[in-house]
């Protein structure tokens, strides 16, 4: 694992409590699509880069937004039902494409263990009919693979440069409108002598931190194939024992993806 401190950002004035710091680690447990079964299940994340707040993030931001020149920009309700279409043929092309890999992926598993056996063998016959079963089951998710990617890339262009106009709208106005955050979280951090701790999840998605007690965000987000998790979870840290807490979609925000 690597971790970095961040000391250009902070926010809102913290006590600092007690003496030596307190030892917190982090697991992460984000569901994934199984290709050969399906299914959801749930595996480590690897390089997410997690952040250890002596501030609640999301408190400046609204108080920026509150404070800004104008409105934030919204999706117009056409474009949201674009975009949600957009969202749902991506996730139906990732899932038939994870399905004609894993097919794929057997067929040539298959393949490999022919090559062992004689055709005359029993288990040759075996292998050889479970792999034209496969093989046709192979063909008709190739065509619902190019079918679904057909479907998403007409609705991605069909509102490319709406979408696109938008985004460019938004980005403008949080520009503008947060401009004053780093300044804000800068004196915060120097007022609470505190710091902004980093780290990034191993290969068994785990991170860990070495705090002072008191109030901390942990903050941190994942990005899925048309949206992301994004964690701004409090956390009161006490001396004693280390404390674990995992991160899942459970206890995260998700949010789409424009």
């Amino acid at each position: 694992m690597k971790r970095t401190t961040i000391s250009s950002f902070a926010v809102l004035s913290l006590a600092l409590g007690g003496c030596g710091p307190v030892e917190l680690i982090l697991t992460t447990d984000i569901d994934v699509l199984d290709p050969e079964t399906g299914a959801m299940v749930s595996r480590p994340a690897e390089e997410i880069e997690l952040q250890l707040l002596p501030f609640d993030r999301d408190q400046i931001f609204a108080s920026l937004s509150a404070d800004a020149a104008s409105p934030e920009p919204q999706l117009p309700p056409e474009l949201q039902v674009a975009r949600d279409s957009i969202a749902q043929a991506q996730q139906q092309w990732r899932e038939s494409e994870s399905r004609w890999l894993a097919l794929r992926e057997r067929l040539e598993q298959i393949s490999g263990e022919l090559e062992q056996y004689n055709p005359a063998e029993a288990q040759y016959r075996l292998l050889f009919n479970d792999f034209n079963d496969i093989e046709s089951e192979y063909l008709a998710s190739e065509s619902s693979k190019d079918e679904a990617f057909a479907r998403f890339d007409r609705l991605q262009q069909e509102t490319f440069s709406e979408l696109g106009e938008f985004r460019a709208l938004l980005t403008a106005w949080e520009e503008q409108a947060f401009a004053p955050y780093g300044e804000v979280v800068g004196a915060i951090l120097q007022t609470s002598g505190r710091e902004i701790l980093a780290d990034t999840t191993d290969a068994t998605g785990r991170a860990g931190f070495e705090a002072a007690p008191g109030e901390w965000w942990i903050y941190g987000r994942y990005p899925l194939a048309t949206e992301e998790l994004y964690w701004n979870i409090p956390i009161t840290l006490e001396r004693g024992d280390p404390v674990e807490l995992p991160l899942s979609r459970s206890n995260a925000e998700v949010r789409d993806i424009l």
